[in-house]
C-alpha cells in the first residue's frame, strides 16, 4: 500500500508540478505588464488599485497600434526620423542598434535565428558541447584566422540563455538531427530529458 501511494504521490507530482510551475511563470508575466504603464492606465480612475487585466490590454493595444502604424507610408517615415536621432546619440546608438538587430533576428520572416543543432569539442579535446550554429563569421575573422568560420552558441544550463559564443572551422563542427527545441530542453533539463529518436549525421 505504501509503495502505491508513493507511486501516485510521484505521478501526480510530475502531473502537476509543471503545470503549476508554468501557470506561475505566466502569471508573474501577465502581472508585469498589466503593471508596466502605471495605475491610470490600469483604470486609476475607476478604482484606485486599478482594473485588473486593463493594464495588459492596453499593452497589446498600443504593441498593435504601432505595428499598424509602421505599416504605412507616415509611420515609417516618423520611425525612420526617430531612429535617425536616437542613432545620433552616442550611448543610445549603441543600445539601440544592438537590441533592433537581435530582435530582427529573432522575431523576423527570415527563418529560425538557430540554423542547425551541432556538436563541437569544448571546453577541452575529447569532450563534446551542445551548439547552435548562428551564421556565418564576419568576413575578418575568416581572414584572420585562414579558415571558414562559423558562429555557434553554447547555451548553458539551467539557463539556455547564456552561454559563450565561439567561431569554428567546418571540419570542427558536427552536425546533428536534432531540433532546437530538442535540444534546448536537454540543456534546461541537464541532459535529464533525451529525445527517443536524437542521432547524427554525416557532415555534407
Amino acid at each position: 500500500m505504501l509503495r502505491r501511494l508513493r507511486t501516485y504521490f510521484l505521478t501526480g507530482l510530475l502531473v502537476l508540478a509543471p503545470l503549476a510551475i508554468t501557470g506561475y511563470i505566466v502569471y508573474r508575466l501577465f502581472v508585469w505588464v498589466d503593471h508596466l504603464l502605471g495605475t491610470t492606465l490600469r483604470g486609476g480612475y475607476i478604482r484606485p488599485e486599478g482594473v485588473p487585466g486593463l493594464g495588459f490590454l492596453t499593452v497589446l493595444v498600443i504593441i498593435t497600434a504601432t505595428g499598424a502604424l509602421a505599416n504605412n507610408i507616415l509611420g515609417r517615415q516618423l520611425g525612420a526620423l526617430l531612429e535617425t536621432m536616437l542613432l545620433k546619440v552616442p550611448l543610445l546608438r549603441g543600445v539601440y542598434g544592438t537590441l533592433k538587430e537581435i530582435g530582427e533576428a529573432l522575431l523576423s520572416d527570415r527563418g529560425n535565428a538557430f540554423q542547425q543543432v551541432v556538436l563541437i569539442e569544448y571546453p577541452r579535446p575529447g569532450m563534446y558541447s551542445i551548439g547552435l550554429v548562428t551564421g556565418d563569421a564576419p568576413t575578418t575573422f575568416d581572414e584572420a584566422s585562414g579558415k571558414k568560420l562559423r558562429g555557434v552558441f553554447l547555451p548553458t544550463p539551467p539557463n539556455p540563455t547564456t552561454g559563450p559564443l565561439v567561431y569554428c572551422a567546418d571540419d570542427q563542427i558536427i552536425p546533428t538531427a536534432l531540433r532546437v527545441e530538442q535540444a534546448i530542453k536537454m540543456v534546461v533539463s541537464g541532459g535529464v530529458v533525451v529525445p527517443p529518436k536524437a542521432g547524427t549525421r554525416s557532415p555534407d
